[in-house]
């Protein structure tokens, strides 16, 4: 239980102070009266020695010190030393949420086979429908799975707090045995981070989540708001941006998960400017330790800096804390937040393991990686219009991938970008919005032909330049194409208008269409254009924390998704669909969530 004591404020005037002087005067005459006469009296204690009956008088001049009896206690005890003041701020907090999904998938391998021999298909078909004759193949998977987050805080004092991100079960499937950590769906310490406040600025330091702008190029995976997201991550203690504080804002509870970096950080507002400006060391990839290699220590180390992979940071923003941007747009004043920042990763030599035993020359394959990644961002408010872009591209070259079956240099050179606007109407309960985005490709085929994941995306030997920019995957636009059948957006243009309506307080509908396009034609399984466009709905649930809700979409596939015949009028040979030829046919998806956020 906590006490408050109430303290009356006295404002003295000059008369009360002439009062209260003499009264200090009057008591302090009182106290030296006491003392002399108790010096004057005779001690209760026998002295050692026989009465004189008077006092011998004392010659002037320092005074003595008084003697001390034996064995008498101190009249002030010693008290123990103070503790230190950081432990009177010691709080520890435990974040996170219980999340379980359930999906129905229907035909999303669009009707083809997925056998690699007739061409593949853009998603595998259930394990029955390769079986002997006699098991049923369905052309419908259904699938559960479920995550623990917590993220335990630990604030030391007023500038100085220490972050983690565990997850106990990371997507396990229902009805699955228990997880074996090693595999990464069991306990995984995923992030631990420390953030200290100086008078100077913000210092960072530990794995932490990384994240800007918008997130289609860096994405931490963890708010729903990428605003709190980027305020977090790179301008401001995460302790502002939390669940049920000060700036109440919830986590992304449809997150698989999330760009994260050991980094060193350093963020501070620019003097006699409203910017802020950051730097940071990064430590991409370390490759060989002296772990991998078996040998025991109480610290493990990195067994060599050529392999290394490095990197740096450089940022700069004028970034308002979001609810001062809502406040500023609600008393209807113009408000505009922008960003730029660019990264650099570096890597000389690549290691791979020796072709024959103490051939430690086979050891470094010279790489030469140099590449820089800018990214600008903004947001403009007004009125109840909101307009939102970001832009994010990949510069640079590797001179030697001999290894991969290159004979030549290969430049990078991609790009993506997205912008949106939406307002409201009807006291903010309608929303309405347009998005368009895209992001460039390379003109490989998938392997084989009609796979369409980017996990089955290889690069030509005979290409000079990868183009290929990939979406963060935490960056959603839809249920179907870009989720499940393409991994993310690549080798792409859309369109993506959405209504979004709350029907009560606790009750929210949205629906959007999403038309999409290839930028490579001849990358796709058509070696055609569109894509397809799809169609989804969600209706959700949220109250005090716990959150429900369900979804449904449907993608119609058009002549990219299609498997032309091998025939000139068809797009030409080299298609070898041979049976597994035909139109593409429609996909359906039905996902259910339910969450407790704490």
């Amino acid at each position: 239980m906590i006490s408050y004591k109430l303290v009356r404020r006295f404002h003295p005037s000059a008369a009360s102070l002439t009062s209260l002087a003499s009264l200090a005067l009057g008591v302090f005459g009182i106290a030296s009266l006491a003392a002399s006469s108790a010096a004057a009296q005779p001690s209760p204690l026998p002295t050692g020695g026989p009465p004189t009956g008077e006092d011998e008088p004392k010659p002037e001049g320092i005074a003595e010190a008084a003697p001390k009896a034996a064995g008498l206690l101190a009249t002030t005890p010693t008290l123990p030393p103070p503790r230190d003041r950081r432990k009177k701020f010691e709080v520890v907090t435990i974040d996170g949420y219980l999340r379980t999904r359930g999906d129905w998938l229907k035909n999303l391998h669009l009707g083809f086979d997925d056998d690699a021999a007739v061409g593949g298909a853009p998603h595998p078909r259930p394990l029955g429908c390769s079986s002997p004759a006699g098991v049923p193949c369905d052309d419908t998977l259904k699938s559960s799975n479920l995550r623990l987050r917590l993220e335990p805080s630990i604030q030391l004092s007023e500038t100085i707090a220490v972050h983690t991100q565990i997850d106990l079960f990371d997507n396990v499937v229902l009805g699955t045995s228990e997880p074996d950590p090693s595999s990464g769906s069991g306990l995984m310490l995923r992030r631990a981070w420390a953030e200290v406040s100086t008078g100077l600025g913000l210092l960072k330091f530990g794995r932490m989540p990384d994240h800007f702008g918008l997130g289609i190029a860096s994405n931490s995976g963890r708010r729903a708001n990428t605003d709190y997201a980027a305020w977090e991550t790179l301008w401001q203690p995460s302790t502002l941006a939390n669940v049920g504080g000060t700036n109440p804002v919830g986590y992304d509870l449809d997150s698989d998960d999330g760009d994260t970096l050991d980094r060193l950080s350093f963020s501070a507002i620019v003097p006699g400017t409203p910017l802020r400006a950051i730097a940071a060391i990064d430590w991409p990839a370390a490759n060989v330790t002296s772990a991998d290699e078996g040998i025991v220590a109480r610290q493990p180390w990195d067994l060599d800096d050529n392999d290394d992979e490095k990197g740096w940071m450089l940022g700069v923003a004028r970034f308002d804390a979001p609810a001062d941007f809502d406040d500023l747009v609600t008393r209807g004043k113009l408000a505009l937040n922008y960003g730029a920042r660019v990264v650099r990763r570096t890597q000389d030599f690549d290691y791979a393991e020796p072709t024959t035993p103490g051939a430690t020359a086979d050891s470094y394959i010279l790489r030469n990686h140099k590449e820089y990644q800018p990214n600008i961002w903004f947001k403009l408010g007004w009125g109840k219009l909101l307009i939102e872009a970001e832009a994010a591209a990949r510069v640079g070259s590797v001179q030697n991938l001999a290894d991969l079956g290159f004979d030549a240099p290969v430049d990078i050179l991609a790009w993506g970008g997205v912008a949106r606007a939406s307002t409201r109407a009807l006291d903010g309960k309608l929303g309405v919005g347009l998005e368009v985005g895209a992001a460039t490709g390379d003109e490989a085929d998938g392997s084989p032909q009609g796979a369409t994941h980017l996990r089955d995306q290889a690069l030509l030997p005979t290409d000079k330049t990868f183009n290929r920019f990939v979406f963060d995957p935490n960056y959603k636009i839809d249920l179907i194409l870009f989720r499940e059948l393409i991994g993310s957006v690549s080798n792409a243009v859309y369109f993506r208008p959405w209504m979004s309506y709350e029907l009560t307080r606790s009750i929210s509908f949205r629906a959007q269409n999403v038309t999409a396009a290839a930028l490579r034609p001849l990358a796709t399984p058509g070696n055609s254009t569109m894509w397809g466009l799809e169609l989804d709905t969600d209706l959700g649930y949220t109250s005090n924390g716990f959150h429900a809700g369900i979804a449904y979409g449907m993608f119609l596939p058009l002549a990219a998704m299609n498997h032309p015949e091998d025939s000139s009028g068809n797009g030409g040979d080299g298609f070898n669909y041979g049976t597994n030829a035909g139109d593409a046919g429609n996909a359906h998806t039905i996902q259910a969530r339910f969450a407790v956020e704490f």
